[in-house]
């Protein structure tokens, strides 16, 4: 799967340009929307507080094997979109494990 516009190869890393569904009932990455060129993630937690955005920033931490200072929030602190820097990681292995987990299906 070609998660076009989603995925950027930075000099740091990878950007990832998400959309975050707060409050929902399972964690993690529900699908790609092709017309905003996101990737969709799902967090049990609600936005008060920044509690979604640090969920967002363990999960993705999780789910590439990094420690969470390797996870940073660029943009989107208040929005439901947000750009995703994950540091020192290479674009094809970020583009593969969405792409799994997109495959696996829904949100666990």
């Amino acid at each position: 799967m070609r998660l076009v516009g989603a995925l950027k190869a930075v000099p740091e890393g990878v950007k990832i340009r998400v959309e975050v569904k707060a409050g929902s009932r399972n964690v993690g990455v529900e699908g790609y929307n092709a017309w905003r060129q996101t990737v969709i993630i799902r967090v049990t937690e609600r936005t008060q507080f920044g509690k979604a955005n640090i969920q967002l920033i363990r999960y993705l931490a999780q789910l590439f094997e990094r420690q969470a200072k390797g996870v940073v929030l660029v943009s989107g602190h208040t929005s439901t979109r947000k750009v995703v820097l994950l540091s020192s990681v290479l674009f094809e292995e970020v583009e593969s494990i969405i792409a799994k987990e997109i495959a696996d299906g829904v949100a666990r």
